[in-house]
């Protein structure tokens, strides 16, 4: 692996050197973009509100996919972590199938982790207690009411090793099972949403019973108080569950549950998709959660289409903590590609990663020009192309003529699948994903409005 310290000087270096992973607290490959979105550290306003705090709070982040959030977020745990909280950070992703999320899920996910950070901390709640909570779960899920049940029922599981290793307690056991079940098998997913669902407020209890038995010996420990952050929930794909209504799956999660979701006796920060921001529930939204954050874009472009030098400057700077840009790129080529990833940072990573592997495959000489770089954003144009639909274009062109997007459901897809972007230059305002603009049905869109 290359040595961060030492940004990478050949192609396949290079190549490898720039990955979409979020970056961890601390990396010297992080720069601080804030100036170019909006002037804000996010992450200060985020951790402020919970250091001050007298009792438990629930924030939102938002912002789109790829604009580094994760980052950000990591960012927040080690930050709280110095200020001595014990924060428990996950991707929801990792254990819930985005494509088909109920808040029961995301409830198990959550004190599965818990229980996780727990153990690896060796904090233990009260025997009885922890037993009580297990045989709850135990006989709700599978209607087993004697621990020896439980553990028989687990054994072959785990000898196995479906799911994880043997030497966990049977509680993480029993976790790990029902997380396991819920993301990867549809028929027992339904069969244990049908008998937690109605148990939703005693779920909650449980999972409170668990995190205030759980609070005093994370005191002992010597930490101030429980923060749980859950990342990734923004990829919860949007799907129309009510026609009628225009009742969607992120509905169903933020705002039909909103109070569930800030029923937790511990410190919580969700992840939320923008295009809830620009719904017409937005204001419900809002009023649910009034602590919330919004990462916009890094600004590469004027609100009137002139290039932004500051935020084309960070972004060159990312690459250079990155790579030797000198070496690789011919001058003016990275500022190119920061363009035509209109500030999303992973679509700039992405185009220097197709543009390295374009020139590796092809036995370029260095330094790469710009035509190698076109070639990689062609790539990324093909990308966006077949995502973009038919019906959207139309109202993309009036977006890109605006810089404004309206409160209905077809707004909110073109937020969600990227193909519109939100920047901050005083107000907040948005512009088309420079690839959607290559596009020729959005070219033939624009004619037909002027």
């Amino acid at each position: 692996m290359m040595n961060p310290a030492n940004p990478a000087a050949n192609l396949k270096d290079a190549y490898n050197a720039v990955l979409l992973d979020p970056l961890p607290s601390g990396d010297r490959r992080w720069v601080d973009c804030s100036p170019a979105r909006g002037g804000n550290d996010i992450v200060e306003l985020l951790a402020l509100r919970i250091e001050g705090a007298s009792r438990s709070t629930a924030q939102l982040i938002s912002g789109h996919r790829g604009c580094g959030k994760s980052t950000e977020l990591l960012r927040l745990a080690s930050r709280l972590e110095r200020e001595g909280f014990l924060v428990v950070y996950f991707a929801a992703d990792d254990d819930i199938d985005m494509g088909d999320l109920v808040y029961t899920d995301l409830l198990l996910s959550i004190i599965k982790r818990l229980e996780r950070v727990l153990s690896d901390k060796e904090i233990q709640i009260d025997e009885r207690l922890s037993r009580g909570i297990l045989m709850w779960f135990a006989k709700e899920v599978y209607g087993l009411t004697e621990e020896t049940a439980v553990e028989a029922n687990l054994k072959t599981d785990f000898e196995l090793g479906l799911n994880a290793p043997s030497v966990l307690p049977v509680f993480a056991k029993l976790l790990a099972r029902i997380t396991g079940q819920i993301k990867t098998g549809q028929q027992i997913r339904k069969d244990i949403r049908l008998k937690l669902d109605p148990q939703i407020f005693q779920l909650i209890e449980r999972i409170n019973e668990f995190i205030r038995a759980a609070l005093p010996q994370i005191k002992k420990k010597g930490f101030r108080d429980l923060v749980l952050i859950i990342d990734n929930l923004d990829r919860i794909v949007l799907r129309d569950l009510d026609e009628k209504t225009g009742r969607t799956t992120h509905d169903a999660l933020y705002l039909e549950h909103a109070e569930q979701l800030k029923a937790l006796d511990a410190h919580m920060i969700y992840t939320v998709p923008i295009s809830m921001f620009y719904s017409i529930k937005a204001t419900q939204l809002a009023g649910a959660f009034p602590n919330y954050e919004i990462l916009p874009m890094i600004k590469i472009a004027e609100k009137d289409g002139s290039p932004c030098k500051e935020g084309i400057g960070l972004l060159l700077h990312v690459a250079e903590k990155r790579i030797d840009v000198g070496s690789l790129f011919e001058e003016g080529v990275v500022e190119f590609l920061a363009q035509k990833s209109g500030g999303m940072l992973r679509d700039f990573i992405r185009l220097l990663g197709y543009t390295l592997e374009m020139a590796q495959a092809g036995g370029a000489r260095l330094p790469i020009d710009e035509k190698m770089a076109e070639r990689a954003f062609r790539r990324l144009i093909n990308e966006y192309g077949r995502m973009v639909p038919d019906e959207h274009f139309s109202l993309l062109a009036k977006v890109a003529r605006n810089k404004q997007v309206r409160n209905d459901a077809e707004h909110q897809a073109m937020l969600y699948n990227l193909s519109v972007l939100e920047y901050m230059n005083g107000d907040r305002w948005c512009d088309v994903h420079p690839a959607v603009k290559e596009l020729a049905e959005f070219k033939d869109a624009c004619r037909q409005i002027e």
